[in-house]
């Protein structure tokens, strides 16, 4: 597993996720170009998250998330498709994304989880609904999202597989969260 930085005056937030496939990914920063004005504020990294781990700082832990992800991949590829627009609330945030359907997905990611617990974690918390987290908008009028919805919503229907998960960590102090992909996991025979 590659050495997880502990930057004095940051915290470092683990995260299970997957990585986009280039084509949907080069499609959500088109999107994220289409904003009309600063008060959306876009995501800094593109990725599908499964499941928070939380702050982990102890190395025999580490070891044993990297241990569990190892295992729990699966054979083959999964499909998911995207399916439109999601607005969720979290704290006091609100946050646009793209929902996925994903059946496959839905049980890696409660496996994950569980492989997550019996590794020693401390409450790991699914995303559910699974969404790609495309922009904050707190701060833009409920008419303008609704209005730019409405405008780009056909763009966001297709379907993509992933072949691999991966362990992000995000560092935050005051501006936008730094996501950083930690460690890759191939799914069984693909590299």
């Amino acid at each position: 597993m590659t050495s997880l930085r502990d930057d004095e005056g940051l915290t470092m937030y683990l995260i299970i996720g997957a990585t986009l496939p280039a084509e949907l990914r080069t499609t959500l920063l088109g999107l994220q170009a289409h904003f009309p004005d600063k008060s959306w504020v876009p995501e800094s990294f593109l990725f599908l998250p499964f499941c928070a781990l939380g702050n982990i700082t102890d190395p025999t832990l580490l070891e044993e998330i990297d241990h569990a992800l190892r295992n729990i991949c699966p054979r083959t590829p999964l499909s998911f498709t995207t399916d439109g627009f999601e607005l969720s609330l979290r704290k006091d945030r609100i946050s646009l994304g793209i929902k996925v359907q994903p059946s496959q997905l839905d049980h890696l990611s409660v496996k994950i989880r569980s492989a997550m617990q019996r590794a020693g974690v401390q409450n790991p918390k699914l995303y559910t609904p699974l969404t790609i987290p495309l922009a904050a908008v707190t701060d833009v009028p409920s008419l303008n999202v609704s209005q730019w919805i409405q405008m780009h919503h056909p763009q966001t229907f297709s379907e993509h597989t992933i072949s691999e998960i991966t362990l992000f960590s995000s560092w935050k102090n005051e501006e936008t969260p730094l996501i950083i992909p930690e460690e890759e996991y191939h799914f069984s025979g693909i590299i």
